[in-house]
């Protein structure tokens, strides 16, 4: 009886690798003709052709959207500014009195609202008054001879500057110093 159960998990360990009558399926190979293969070929190069022009569409269409939303939020962000101005125009116009004093502070505070804005945008001043000369950031409009500072050095801002993420908007228009001519004998 022990010999039997000995005979049957032996029997047991040969059909748990596997039954020798089951065979693996034969992978059925079919050749395609060269002509089927060049319309498939073609059928993917259209397809992808058509999804990099949809891709491209759509990029665009989103970098759109994108410039519109931005343009939107700072030009809200502009509107008080405006709002500000008119009011001092009309101010200014129909007072008769003509109180220059009230208009420059309202002006100024409308000029401050607009730093704030572009400081909240990211927008940074050049402002470069007594600094060395950088023709990157600078644009020299004239030349002022002195004896108190070294050549090169900005010495009046005509206009200031201003930079986005470190690239420039517009550069800062200014008159650089050089040094006088000694008098020459006549």
């Amino acid at each position: 009886m022990a010999e039997e159960n000995k005979e049957v998990a032996e029997g047991e360990e040969d059909n748990k690798g596997g039954s020798e009558d089951i065979t693996p399926k034969e992978e059925i190979k079919v050749e395609i003709s060269p002509e089927e293969k060049i319309k498939e070929l073609e059928d993917k190069l259209l397809r992808t052709v058509a999804e990099m022009d949809n891709m491209r569409k759509r990029s665009d269409k989103e970098r759109s959207e994108a410039y519109k939303i931005g343009a939107s939020i700072f030009i809200k962000d502009m509107l008080p500014i405006i709002d500000n101005l008119q009011r001092a125009l009309t101010s200014f116009v129909d007072d008769e009195g003509l109180d220059t004093k009230s208009f420059v502070d309202g002006t100024n505070a409308i000029l401050r609202d607009f730093e704030s804005l572009l400081d909240k945008t990211g927008v940074k001043t050049i402002n470069p008054e007594g600094e060395k000369f950088d023709p990157n950031f600078h644009e020299a409009m004239f030349e002022i001879p002195s004896d108190d500072h070294e050549a090169g050095v900005i010495l009046q801002v005509i206009e200031q500057g201003y930079v986005l993420e470190n690239r420039l908007l517009r550069a800062a228009k200014v008159g650089v110093s050089t040094k006088k001519d000694e008098e020459k004998p006549n």
